[in-house]
């Protein structure tokens, strides 16, 4: 979302960005089922960013927190007595890169550590985690039916 303003008599635009992000909270990582089954329904949050509150709100039956984040201001978000720092993302890194399969499996809830193209144990768990739970052959391959998968889940 963007929010831009032009001061009246200057020839200038001010502009304030914003990301937004949509966050779901599940019990376990992949959970399928109703929202009643999930149970992560009315849950207080509150979004800091720039040393303020700058929102507040319970999550959705789904499990869901919709939030809009100033653009390059460090934010974080305060929910179940924790507090979650947030890093918007410019861009999401093609499927087809180490980097993007990572992101996507780190963006679904499954722990590999840094997104930094680099595979390892933690990455191959991810990998033979998303497969297992999503009904592919877990190789701990990401070839194309797991990057279908990625895709259809998270998208380009």
């Amino acid at each position: 979302m963007k929010a831009a303003r032009t001061a009246e008599g200057l020839d200038h635009r001010n502009t304030l960005v914003f990301n937004t992000l949509e966050i779901y909270f599940q019990r376990f990582a992949d959970s399928h089922g109703s929202d009643a089954d999930r149970g992560i329904d009315a849950v207080p949050w509150v979004l800091h960013a720039g040393g303020r509150v700058v929102g507040r709100g319970t999550t959705a039956a789904d499990g869901s927190v919709t939030l809009s984040v100033p653009a390059g201001i460090p934010a974080e978000l305060e929910i179940f007595g924790t507090r979650y720092r947030l890093i918007a993302v410019p861009h999401l890194e093609p499927v087809t890169d180490r980097e993007g399969q990572q992101r996507r499996l780190s963006m679904l809830g499954y722990e590999l550590g840094s997104v930094d193209g680099t595979l390892g144990r933690k990455t191959d768990k991810a990998v033979l985690d998303f497969q297992a739970n999503n009904g592919l052959d877990p190789d701990g391959v990401v070839g194309r039916r797991t990057r279908a998968q990625l895709v259809s889940q998270f998208g380009e």
